[in-house]
C-alpha cells in the first residue's frame, strides 16, 4: 500500500505533461484555402484571346505534394459550358494548317489513356482533362478546383504546356478530345516567377474548393 502512495503522485504528474490528443475527424477544422504562397510551387498561365474570342484570365497552379489545386478567373466567356484543359505543347500560335492556336497540340496525355472526365481515374482520363468551366451572366468564370493526376515533375508535370479554353461544352466521353469546339482562349503555363504580379483583373480566387 505504502508503494502504491508513493506511486500515485508520479502518475498524476505524467499524465498533466502529456499532450493533448489530436482530432483527426476534421470536426472544426477551417477549410477555407489559404492565399497562394509564393515560389517555385506555383505556376500561371496568362490566357489572351484565340481568334478574336476576347477571352482573357489567369489560371494559377499550385503544387500540393500530391495534388495540384488550379484557380482560375476568366471573363469573355459565351453562356454555357466551356471545355477547359491542358494540352501538350507550350505554344498559343496557328499550326501548319491554320488552326487558331492549334500548336498547342492535343489534350496532355502522357499516360496514354482514353479523354474523360477530371473525376476519373488516371487510366480512363487524359492528364489534361480539366472538364468544364461555366461563366455568369457577365461571362465570367471564377474558381478553384484541385486535381490529383496533375503535377509539378515526372511525366504528368504541366510547365512548359499551353491551358486552352474552348468554345463549346466538353461532352466528357468523345473521343478523342469531347467534342468542346474551337480553342478561344490560350496561356502557357510558366512558373509563377518568370509571369509576374497579375493585374487586380486577374486576380485568382482564394476561396473554397469547387464541390
Amino acid at each position: 500500500m505504502r508503494v502504491l502512495l508513493l506511486s500515485l503522485p508520479i502518475l498524476l504528474a505524467a499524465c498533466a505533461d502529456a499532450p493533448e490528443p489530436i482530432d483527426t475527424s476534421g470536426a472544426g477544422a477551417d477549410t477555407t484555402l489559404a492565399p497562394s504562397p509564393s515560389g517555385p510551387d506555383r505556376a500561371v498561365a496568362r490566357i489572351a484571346e484565340v481568334d478574336g474570342s476576347g477571352v482573357v484570365g489567369a489560371v494559377e497552379f499550385v503544387d500540393l505534394g500530391d495534388a495540384v489545386e488550379v484557380r482560375y478567373n476568366l471573363s469573355g466567356l459565351s453562356a454555357g459550358l466551356h471545355g477547359f484543359h491542358v494540352h501538350q505543347t507550350g505554344d498559343c500560335g496557328p499550326d501548319s494548317t491554320g488552326t487558331p492556336a492549334g500548336a498547342a497540340g492535343e489534350h496532355f496525355n502522357p499516360l496514354a489513356s482514353p479523354h474523360g472526365a477530371p473525376s476519373a481515374a488516371p487510366a480512363q482520363r487524359h492528364a489534361g482533362d480539366l472538364g468544364n468551366v461555366e461563366p455568369d451572366a457577365s461571362g465570367r468564370a471564377i474558381g478553384v478546383r484541385v486535381d490529383s493526376v496533375l503535377s509539378f515533375d515526372g511525366p504528368t508535370s504541366i510547365l512548359g504546356k499551353a491551358l486552352l479554353l474552348h468554345g463549346g461544352e466538353d461532352d466528357l466521353t468523345s473521343q478523342p478530345s469531347g467534342d468542346a469546339g474551337p480553342r478561344v482562349g490560350c496561356g502557357v503555363i510558366e512558373e509563377a516567377a518568370a509571369v509576374g504580379s497579375l493585374p487586380d483583373s486577374l486576380a485568382v480566387p482564394t476561396g473554397s474548393v469547387e464541390p
